[in-house]
């Protein structure tokens, strides 16, 4: 994944940890301290939420029909889409780029229509 700056050019990788605890969608450029906002693919957002749905779909069938077996599926279900995640960044979205510029208010950026 380009964890480059799209306005500067600087690369942002380093601030991967900090937005890990601070998820934010527009932040500011370190360098420039222009406001970028994150770009998250469309694969990235079925990933997350098809692991949230079958965590929360297996863990209510295993309380509901009382079996352990089915607490243990949905924990590996998490924990398939926490991998797949950075799998997909490194093999799929290699070019994609992390963040794009903010438009002006009232103005649609190209990024809004992927």
């Amino acid at each position: 994944m380009n964890h480059r700056c799209p306005l500067c050019g600087k690369d942002l990788s380093g601030r991967r940890l900090s937005q890990a605890i601070v998820a934010r969608m527009e932040i500011d450029c370190p360098y420039c301290k222009r406001r970028i906002r994150t770009n998250v693919h469309r694969a990235e957002a079925v990933i997350l939420l098809g692991s949230f749905a079958g965590f929360a779909l297996f863990a209510a069938l295993a309380y509901w029909l009382k079996r352990d077996a089915l607490f243990l599926v949905a924990f590996f279900s998490a924990l398939a889409g926490a991998a797949a995640l950075p799998l997909v960044e490194r093999l799929w979205l290699r070019s994609w780029p992390r963040y794009v510029p903010m438009a002006p208010e009232g103005m649609r950026n190209s990024a809004d229509e992927r």
